[in-house]
């Protein structure tokens, strides 16, 4: 009897994580469906009024790379790079490859 019970115990241990751990794609929502998330930012589908998906999106992309979404940006400073990194912006830099004149 005691063999028997230490065997049952022994199994249910092995067990017992098998059964808490799941997979990852169990895990991850379908992309369809009322509670799916379509643009993959964590908001179900039904909730998410603000839809960012790449397609959609293109008045959300940050062109000048500063942080501000283009429908927010009133200044593109795109023209103010400095590609050599000598203090004077991409648009009046009469050497933009040579670091050492301006």
């Amino acid at each position: 009897m005691k063999r028997v019970l230490l065997a049952v115990l022994a199994i249910a241990t092995v067990a017992a994580p098998l059964a808490i751990v799941t997979s990852a794609e169990a895990q991850v929502p379908p992309r369809s469906g009322p509670w799916g998330d379509r643009d993959r930012d964590g908001i179900p589908n039904a909730y998410d009024h603000y839809d960012n998906r790449r397609a959609y999106n293109n008045e959300w992309r940050d062109r000048d790379h500063d942080g501000i979404p283009n429908r927010y940006d009133r200044f593109d400073n795109r023209a103010l790079r400095d590609r050599d990194h000598d203090g004077v912006p991409q648009a009046w830099d009469r050497n933009d490859r040579n670091p050492y004149r301006q």
